[in-house]
């Protein structure tokens, strides 16, 4: 397959991007208020990056136990439990009346998310093949972008005008209408549940739990794997920790902005990153997956630099411009790099390994960007995120190879 399908054509890749819209609609909305919400409760920056850290410590512990279940139970089950999970957590932090209930609700949103995420990464490889699987996960990157940009600004001036735990209410409910329409919808892609999965090994009935647990060691000692997981740690680590936690702060603390104003700038970097994404998306399937990777995470890490150096409004924009730019050349490749690397037998437990060292950076951002924004001040937090990733890079893009499958199907479209 040389030319990625239409929407009309590819129904499975239509009903995953409409569910991540519904999905990041609501997740969106708390992105700009959950630092303030959290500040409600007379804690430090420090606890309040536990609150994304301990999000993210549910989805660590979460991700390949999830990626087995999607083998077991199939693809769509676990979707669909993942999202009524989700849709829980969200109404229990609407109505926490105390910090650490504040802290166990987010744990348990970190476990439906884990469910769902694992869940979606895995269909999207089930249905994709390396010559367009470039363009497959931006289509999804960019439908998750499109709901995204509608919640900041939404949950910004929904805070403004109903009190800062009405947004965690609208996600409770967005993420039970995208459950119902997974319910409804989304058909299974499991190999060995439907025959109809996909154009790859649609008689492979997935791996023996012995031959999941040999595929996950030998993937740990893959070095292109453990690079490519070391980029993701790194923009994980950016996300949690400067672009959903330091660049609030800063908004609000340094510059004096509104949760609105906050809400606009949170959504001018995914503007921007949706316009860059589909493009990479193309170049990495016609040219290089490397190359975007490490263009993506350059301009990403320098406007890490520039936040840090924002004392006028103006100047604050223009840096969400920048980083919208560097995470949407970089963001979707990642994942069509592992899925290209990975045996189509492995898919869910490589895709639930990829996805906990992710993790790991989802986890610990939060935290070190807290305490270091404590004791050092938002300069010094925001340079060490961008010597981080510019290092990671730099060393991902002169040892990690490119997939061998992904060149030999460039070589056959010569």
């Amino acid at each position: 397959m040389r030319k990625l399908e239409s929407f009309r054509e590819n129904a499975t890749l239509t009903i995953l991007c409409i569910q991540v819209i519904f999905v990041m609609v609501g997740m969106g909305l708390i992105s700009p208020i959950l630092p303030q919400y959290a500040r409600t409760f007379g804690v430090n920056i420090t606890m309040v990056g536990l609150l994304i850290t301990i999000f993210g410590v549910a989805r660590l512990i979460v991700d390949i136990p999830a990626g087995k279940l999607t083998d077991g139970l199939g693809r769509r089950l676990v979707s669909i439990v993942g999202l009524l999970i989700l849709a829980a957590g969200s109404l229990g932090c609407g109505l926490a009346s105390h910090y650490w209930v504040l802290l166990g609700f987010r744990f348990i949103q970190g476990i439906g998310s884990a469910m769902y995420t694992t869940a979606a990464i895995v269909m999207l490889a089930d249905i994709s093949t390396p010559a367009n699987r470039g363009r497959v996960m931006s289509f999804y990157q960019g439908s998750l972008l499109l709901g995204a940009g509608l919640g900041p600004t939404v949950g910004g001036f929904t805070a403004e005008h109903f009190g800062l735990a009405a947004p965690f209410f609208v996600f409770a409910l967005f993420s039970l209408l995208a459950s119902l329409w997974a319910y409804l919808r989304l058909p299974e892609t499991h190999p060995a549940l439907s025959p109809q999965a996909g154009e790859l090994g649609a008689e492979n009935p997935g791996p023996r739990p012995a031959e999941s647990s040999r595929g996950l060691r030998v993937l740990l000692r893959d070095v292109n794997f453990l690079l490519i997981s070391m980029i993701t740690f790194g923009i994980f680590f950016m996300r949690t920790g400067a672009q959903n936690q330091i660049l609030p702060l800063l908004g609000a603390e340094r510059l004096g902005l509104s949760e609105g104003q906050i809400g606009l700038a949170l959504t001018l970097v995914t503007i921007i990153q949706f316009v860059a994404i589909f493009a990479a998306g193309r170049l990495s399937d016609r040219f290089s997956r490397k190359a975007v990777i490490t263009t993506g995470c350059v301009i990403t890490a320098a406007s890490l630099w520039m936040l840090g150096q924002s004392y006028t409004y103006w100047f604050f924009f223009l840096t969400c411009m920048v980083m919208g730019l560097g995470i949407g050349i970089s963001g979707p490749i990642p994942v069509a790099y592992v899925a290209d690397i990975i045996p189509r037998e492995n898919y869910s437990v490589g895709m639930g390994a990829y996805r906990a060292i992710s993790d790991l950076g989802f986890v610990m951002g939060p935290v070190l960007m807290g305490w270091l924004a404590d004791m050092k001040g938002f300069e010094m937090a925001l340079l060490f995120n961008s010597l981080f990733l510019f290092l990671s890079v730099l060393i991902f893009h002169f040892v990690a190879k490119e997939p061998a499958r992904y060149s030999s199907v460039r070589s056959d479209q010569r």
